[in-house]
């Protein structure tokens, strides 16, 4: 496993590579992400995987400073799970200008859910994928589900530019209580992890009549009853359309964000 911190290092490295697979992170790996490097090393391809918190991705500058960073664990991790390349780059490397800027049109999806209470997340999503991508140049991306809708909008991005690029969605990895595997859950202690999982496992149990109503104070209740301090959004959304939805589907998914002693946590199902 190849360690590499500058931009000109890893172009230069992956000159005339071929097939190609890409994960990139913000660190504090889990599970979860090495589902992601198990299915490119299925694929047998030559695997990268990008470690960088990214500052123009939080709206909020108290969660870009405690977001957990645990980057001797996480080199363990890939070395242990084979990975060809891990990028580490600095601030500097991926924004070496003095003012950024940042105007990228993204999606309209982008309005829903984390685009409306986190404004300019997408904005600086895309704009490190953008700038991730510039300098390795992959063949697949994978992406976990977990972060669906930001699947979602960095998928009609690529497509936007019309991008060879093929995005491989992955499975969101599950704690054995139902909880999603997250960075964010090495910030909760055991009581609060174990309340997220019975959030999860009820609206899981609930989750068609949850779609079919039109209003979801009562399961918004129920989650504050759970300990959820505050609720961002229940939502059911069909992946095909793009739109809000009142009907199950195959293409439905519920989509929800809470605050549980401070942490705000995503999932959806």
């Amino acid at each position: 496993m190849k360690i590499i911190k500058t931009a000109n290092k890893i172009t230069l490295e992956l000159l005339n590579k071929k097939k190609i697979g890409f994960i990139p992170t913000m660190g504090c790996l889990h599970d979860g992400h090495v589902s992601l490097i198990r299915k490119s090393k299925k694929k047998k391809l030559l695997t990268i995987v990008s470690i960088f918190v990214n500052p123009f991705q939080f709206n909020n500058k108290k969660d870009y400073k405690k977001y957990p960073k645990t980057i001797l664990t996480d080199l363990k991790i890939c070395k242990k799970n084979k990975v060809d390349y891990v990028y580490l780059p600095q601030e500097k490397d991926i924004y070496p200008e003095k003012k950024i800027i940042i105007k990228n049109k993204i999606h309209y999806f982008r309005k829903f859910m984390e685009g409306k209470f986190r404004p300019g997340h997408f904005e600086g999503v895309i704009e490190v994928v953008k700038r991730l991508l510039s300098r390795i140049k992959t063949n697949y991306l994978f992406l976990g589900k977990k972060d669906y809708q930001q699947l979602i909008i960095i998928k009609k991005y690529l497509e936007s530019i019309d991008s060879k690029i093929k995005v491989i969605p992955c499975d969101t990895i599950r704690a054995k209580n139902g909880v999603a595997l997250s960075s964010r859950n090495k910030l909760l202690d055991q009581k609060s992890l174990n309340v997220a999982g019975e959030i999860i496992n009820f609206l899981k149990q609930n989750k068609n009549q949850i779609i079919k109503s039109k209003n979801n104070s009562f399961f918004l209740s129920k989650i504050k009853e759970f300990g959820a301090k505050k609720i961002d959004y229940l939502s059911a959304f069909n992946l095909k359309q793009l739109k809000k939805t009142n009907k199950p589907s195959l293409n439905t998914r519920v989509f929800i964000a809470y605050h549980l002693n401070g942490i705000r946590l995503i999932d959806n199902f």
